[in-house]
């Protein structure tokens, strides 16, 4: 007789619980779907409107200047330096209407949608989870991706919307090569909507291993950061690193040229495999933690936590971190590159001449140079607009409870931006020289570009001025309008010719403003002007900041 024994199923607290079935964790979708729809409405309208009305405008502008075939030849041979091939590639077709219009506004379009999707995630996801929204709505019947998934998919529909706008301002803006078809124009807004849906699944994965939406909002800054400089980097060598960075998969697809579809696949499979992740993540960890959650403080805390600046060092000392990371290996690539692109400048030096005003290694180092103020604004700005962060998110007001006065929270919190921007040019100017310095054996370029880095300070300042100053009197549109501002003179720079703006204007931006170094002899009179200009705003800022009500969100 054979006895059969039977096991009870565990019980216990190891016991493995099933999961949810795929129905049950997308439950509420539809929901969720209209209610991010609802909240940013004015966001993605904005969005869809300005990139592809840059690109309509851009279009129709050049069709009047280069009306000849000898203005789009001229501006091929303009086009094929290092400086522009660093900044926006080369196009496939430099000579063809469709080509010139790529080269001015195709890798702002792209990189652009690219961050803004990162940022409108982040604010639906991370940021949600963060301010106990997350929870709240969790708490009725809505199923554990669905509001993931519902902000991917709302993201997702900008993006192709986007790529399609841009697709038919092309077409019927006649970017088409005669007898071509519309193929080109298919492409390029294909290549611009393929590029945001990575920045999607890039912004997706940064919400599941931060812990704080400010830890997403860097880490896919800097994650996009990078990819922009390997594809630079291998547009100024051998192209092999271009194929490294999905920015260079969209730029290879080659509208007017190759017209190149399967690059698009590449794309449409990376983000695939982020939101994947992504997933597989939000179902491992806890509600409120991310990848790498917050480490247990000790018990007690130091002294310097009951300062504002060392509390705000302790809150922002992973992005100061990966900001500096970003800056030197950036800055060590920059220096890697200048030498082996010296024979390159010699042979286009007029055309170098008319983009940046000078010939030989220092137009190039120029321009490398604004690259790293550049990302040290990015920097400066994020660690500025935290003053409102904190406002906004009630963290203000118990420290304001006790002596401490606004005015100092404010200087104190100012110092990271201030002092940090520094460090972060001299740092950047420094790695730079090194590596350049080292290949052609002249110790003292360390020097000699870490002052010309440094030179920039006042013009990354009057933006933080700037921030300070919507904080103070237009604290609930401040974190947007601040980064409008960035956006709107990195516009200015691009494109504009394009926008018939006077050059007195142009003159008055800030890194127009600030002599280019090492090219142009070093002016005192605009970093003093530019200095006092950021001490002012700044100073109506917390001005306005003393005498106002605390806005929380």
């Amino acid at each position: 007789m054979t006895a059969t024994a039977l096991r009870a199923p565990d019980s216990g607290p190891a016991a493995r619980v099933a999961p949810a079935p795929a129905t049950q964790t997308l439950t509420g979708t539809g929901t969720m779907v209209r209610l991010v729809l609802r909240r940013n409405r004015v966001r993605l309208a904005v969005w869809w409107v300005v990139l592809v009305g840059m690109f309509a405008y851009v279009g129709s502008y050049y069709s009047d200047v280069f009306a000849t075939q000898a203005a789009l030849d001229d501006f091929a041979a303009l086009s094929n330096t290092p400086s522009i091939k660093a900044l926006t590639g080369l196009a496939a077709a430099p000579a063809t209407l469709g080509g010139a219009v790529w080269t001015k506004i195709w890798m702002t379009s792209a990189l652009s949608l690219a961050f803004g999707v990162v940022f409108l995630v982040t604010r639906t996801g991370r940021a949600d989870e963060e301010l106990g929204r997350t929870e709240l709505l969790r708490s009725r019947a809505l199923g554990l991706h669905a509001g993931s998934l519902a902000s991917w998919l709302v993201n997702a529909a900008l993006c192709v919307a986007v790529g399609a706008g841009i697709a038919v301002v092309s077409a019927t803006g006649g970017l088409d090569p005669t007898g071509t078809g519309i193929t080109g124009s298919l492409v390029v807004g294909a290549s611009v909507a393929g590029v945001g849906l990575v920045g999607l699944g890039i912004g997706a994965l940064a919400g599941q291993v931060a812990s704080t939406s400010r830890g997403a909002n860097a880490l896919g800054s800097v994650v996009l950061g990078v990819l922009y400089v390997l594809r630079m980097v291998g547009d100024l060598g051998d192209g092999r690193l271009t194929w490294v960075s999905p920015v260079g998969w969209g730029q290879e697809m080659q509208p007017w040229g190759a017209n190149r579809w399967w690059p698009l696949w590449l794309l449409l499979a990376l983000t695939a495999v982020l939101l994947a992740v992504a997933a597989r993540l939000e179902a491992r960890r806890d509600l409120g933690s991310g990848l790498l959650p917050e480490r247990a403080g000790p018990a007690g805390a130091p002294a310097r936590y009951g300062r504002p600046l060392g509390l705000a060092l302790r809150l922002q000392r992973g992005p100061i971190i990966g900001w500096g990371v970003t800056v030197v290996l950036t800055a060590l690539l920059f220096g890697s590159v200048v030498e082996s692109m010296t024979d390159l400048i010699d042979d286009a030096g007029s055309s170098v001449t008319a983009m940046v005003g000078g010939t030989g290694v220092d137009a190039l180092l120029s321009l490398l140079v604004v690259m790293i103020a550049l990302i040290t604004t990015v920097f400066a700005l994020q660690s500025a607009v935290s003053l409102r962060a904190d406002e906004a998110g009630g963290t203000v007001e118990p420290q304001l409870a006790g002596a401490l006065s606004r005015t100092r929270w404010a200087l104190e919190r100012l110092v990271i931006p201030a002092v940090g921007s520094a460090v972060l040019l001299l740092v950047g100017g420094a790695g730079m020289g090194a590596g350049y310095g080292s290949i052609v054996g002249d110790s003292g370029q360390t020097v000699r570009l870490a002052g010309a880095a440094l030179a920039y300070w006042p013009a990354v300042m009057v933006l933080v001025g700037v921030a300070v100053a919507l904080f103070g009197w237009l604290p609930r549109l401040a974190v947007p309008l601040t980064w409008g501002v960035l956006a709107g003179l990195w516009f200015v720079v691009v494109i504009g010719d394009a926008l018939h703006l006077p050059a007195w204007l142009l003159d008055l931006l800030p890194f127009s403003a600030t002599p280019a170094q090492p090219l142009e002899p070093l002016r005192w009179t605009p970093l003093v002007v530019m200095t006092l200009v950021a001490a002012g705003l700044v100073w109506a800022g917390i001005a306005r900041f003393r005498t106002r009500d605390v806005q929380p969100a």
